[in-house]
């Protein structure tokens, strides 16, 4: 171990000695519950070896890339965070595991890394939020499935609630439930590849889509069957099963059947309908006007509004509109 200079790291409100020093690489271990490391292994219930990690890490294009950088750059700019004792890497896993790459190359140059070493009896909570702070309201530099499972696990780990973890990084609760929920629906549905994390975000926050695996017996399984084997293209396109849904009637509804039986894809789905002109704009528009008010009146509630003469105003002009407008469409049916 190099010289050592005393610090004092903020954490949550709380002041923790570190020390600054530089690190022999072999010395030091990987984390592994760091998120990355779990995203890369696509691990289980059982923790891997160090040389699992380090074997599977080094392939990963994003340690190649951190390797160029730290070669260029000729060390590291930030250094990594090491708990004392059992000197596992918290923080700068990936530049471990490029540093183990270059010194492979040159055992000599890069035998040390720049580090900072926090308290061996440092609190898994000021853990948990140090590395939030860094990769959820910080840079950002873990993938969202990287983050969800970050939090996911410190919720089944420890007392926690979201409330709490909320406080903790300074961020909303809704933020954090959306990011739990999107990691659970897929834990549920046996698909934890990080690339397909955007595929189950717009299964799950599109109403359209919702409302269709409601509505369709196996739709929601055949989907999901299609993100698992790569038939859907792009996550967008996953919209494409909202838009069927939200025209609503009875051809969109015969095509989700098909592709809930897999007669049909989205693709050849969605062309059918958008063949018809009900996905237009203008025809959503009114057709959600026509809904909200059908809703309104059957509840009671526009009768029962206090500014029922304001809407019975409005209701008049609109109705002139529509005449003109059904009286041009006539016009233009003849000609």
């Amino acid at each position: 171990m190099s010289k050592l200079i005393n610090d004092i790291l903020i954490i949550g409100n709380v002041d923790y000695e570190i020390k600054r020093t530089e690190l022999k690489q072999k010395d030091l271990k990987f984390f592994p519950e760091n998120p990355r490391v779990f995203s890369v292994l696509n691990m289980t219930d059982e923790e891997p070896t160090q040389e699992q990690i380090e074997e599977i890490m080094c392939k990963t294009e994003h340690v190649k890339k951190l390797k160029e950088s730290i070669k260029s750059n000729g060390g590291l700019i930030d250094p990594i965070f090491v708990r004392d004792g059992d000197m596992v890497v918290l923080e700068g896993n990936s530049r471990l595991a490029a540093y183990r790459i270059l010194h492979k190359q040159n055992p000599i140059r890069w035998s040390k890394l720049k580090a900072i070493l926090l308290p061996k009896d440092i609190p898994d909570s000021a853990v948990f939020s140090l590395l939030g702070q860094f990769h959820i309201i910080g840079r950002k530099d873990w993938e969202p499935y990287e983050q969800a499972g970050y939090l996911y696990r410190t919720l089944c780990d420890t007392n926690k609630t979201i409330e709490i973890l909320a406080a903790e990084l300074g961020i909303t609760k809704s933020s954090i439930k959306k990011l739990i929920d999107v990691y659970e629906y897929m834990l549920e549905n046996g698909d934890n590849h990080p690339s397909k994390w955007s595929y189950y975000e717009e299964l799950l926050k599109n109403r359209g889509i919702k409302k269709a695996f409601e509505e369709v017996p196996g739709l929601e399984d055949k989907i999901i069957d299609d993100i698992k084997n790569n038939k859907i293209r792009m996550a967008i396109d996953i919209r494409k099963l909202g838009d069927i849904s939200k025209v609503n009637d009875n051809l969109s509804r015969r095509i989700l059947n098909d592709i809930a039986n897999g007669e049909r894809d989205i693709y050849s789905g969605y062309e059918v309908v958008e063949d018809t002109g009900k996905m237009d704009n203008n025809y959503q528009y009114i057709k959600n006007f026509k809904e909200k008010i059908l809703n309104s009146s059957s509840t009671g509630k526009l009768l029962k509004d206090k500014n029922i003469n304001d809407i019975e105003f409005e209701l008049k002009k609109i109705q002139k509109i529509i005449e003109n407008i059904l009286l041009n469409i006539e016009k233009d049916k003849k000609q």
